[in-house]
């Protein structure tokens, strides 16, 4: 499956997760709600009933005696409450505002919490007869919860409550809930990116695995079938009485099979690197000489009009494995002849810098690389510098990782600068040989 499509699928996966967690969150805010306004009903409900008995039980107050209206004792608490309000109102006990705001705030505070209310007595027309409470804002009366409650039997008054938005005590209750959700989204986020990630990686892992398989027939089947034809000849005799020509074959073949050595050493080498099972032999070594050996090695080997401009009088010697090192400068240069046109110019300055580090700059006029492909050139089997100009050309897309490899075994940096169509320009730098240490860690 291409990875566009798995990309869409988590996509759909993670947002259905993170709408059916708001889903979730929003119904149990929904359920606190409801719980809060029944439990304010309650509240509510009874400081009415609570003013109304302290009314009814109040010693100061003169006993008239008779039959109240509507009051019986299977009827609930609440219900009589209203018969006996009725029945004060007639005998001259007024209903109290004020002392239900005094019993409301006090259980309110109690088993809720501090909260705006507003307490609205109106008579049966709905007219406003006297307001209580703790907030004055008329914003309470468009935006809050409304609860009401009749005063008498016959719902001739009415007390009506309103009471701001509970969201801070119900997000309060739910802070642990939120936080852990959260978390949970968070973890489920960080999981699919790092499963994008690994299913990304293994794609691109499955497509250089293709690439180096291909790459490496190409590779190595036109060396072997060269080495086979080669021995062919010789093995047949004709070339018996052909000095000339058989020293020809012999060098071909001999050629090819450095050649075809030279790619499985790479290869084990770069294993070894990453694995840390190379121990450097370092030694001092004349830069000079061995771009000068580079240099005509590859003015033999290859068809291509090459100059060199060698410049290494700021930096007489450097402190490296020999071998390894060659092996990474003439690198560099393969990179430099294979990706340039007929024409190569190959420019090497040699220098330290400030603190006495050994710096090599090899600068070519080649097909450069663009700054997506600088990102990853040395990455193993990336073979970045291919475009439809030069994808005729051969290799493992190894050369620029061993360099890597070699150079930061050696503790050193090598960086590139580059402008397509131009130029291409690699620094090494190695440390000295007092900062420095043999083998890696």
């Amino acid at each position: 499956m291409k990875v566009g499509y798995i990309k869409n699928i988590t996509l759909v996966a993670l947002i259905s997760v993170l709408a059916l967690q708001a889903i979730w969150l929003y119904n149990t805010y929904a359920l606190f709600q409801k719980e809060f306004n029944e439990k304010l009903d309650v509240i509510f409900r009874e400081s009415i009933e609570k003013e109304i008995y302290y009314r009814l039980n109040d010693p100061l107050r003169k006993p008239t005696g008779g039959v109240v209206e509507g009051a019986k004792p299977e009827y609930d608490s609440y219900t009589n409450a209203l018969a006996f309000n009725k029945y004060l109102e007639k005998t001259g006990s007024p209903f109290s505002i004020s002392y239900i705001d005094t019993i409301f705030k006090k259980e309110l505070t109690n088993r809720i919490g501090k909260l705006d209310y507003l307490l609205i007595h109106k008579d049966g027309q709905g007219k406003v007869i006297t307001q209580s409470g703790n907030s004055k804002d008329n914003h309470l009366l468009s935006n809050s919860i409304y609860l009401m409650r009749p005063l008498n039997t016959d719902h001739a008054d009415n007390i009506e409550l309103y009471v701001s938005s509970p969201y801070r005590i119900i997000f309060g209750r739910m802070f642990l809930l939120l936080i852990a959700s959260a978390i949970i989204a968070l973890v489920i986020i960080y999981c699919l990116y790092w499963q994008m990630k690994i299913i990304a990686r293994q794609d691109r892992i499955a497509e250089i695995r293709r690439d180096f398989t291909n790459a490496m027939i190409h590779d190595m089947k036109n060396p072997i079938m060269t080495i086979q034809m080669g021995i062919s000849a010789l093995k047949g005799g004709k070339l018996d009485d052909k000095e000339l020509m058989k020293q020809q074959y012999f060098d071909i073949v001999s050629k090819e099979s450095e050649h075809l050595l030279s790619l499985a050493n790479k290869v084990l080498a770069i294993a070894k690197f990453e694995e840390k099972r190379i121990t450097l032999s370092k030694q001092k070594v004349d830069p000079k000489l061995m771009f000068e050996g580079i240099a005509g090695k590859y003015r033999v080997n290859t068809d291509k009009q090459l100059e060199f401009d060698l410049d290494f009088e700021g930096l007489p010697s450097i402190y490296a494995d020999p071998e390894y090192i060659y092996e990474a400068f003439s690198n560099v240069i393969d990179n430099a002849v294979k990706y340039s046109g007929k024409e190569v110019k190959i420019r090497v300055v040699g220098s330290y810098d400030e603190n006495g580090n050994s710096i090599i700059r090899i600068r070519d006029n080649g097909f450069g690389i663009s700054l997506k492909d600088q990102k990853r050139i040395f990455e193993k089997f990336e073979r970045a510098g291919l475009n439809k100009k030069n994808s005729g050309i051969s290799g493992f897309g190894l050369g620029l990782n061993y360099v890597y490899q070699t150079v930061t075994a050696h503790r050193g940096i090598v960086k590139v600068d580059s402008v397509l169509n131009e130029y291409s320009e690699f620094t090494i730098i190695l440390p000295d040989k007092e900062n420095d240490k043999t083998t890696p860690d």
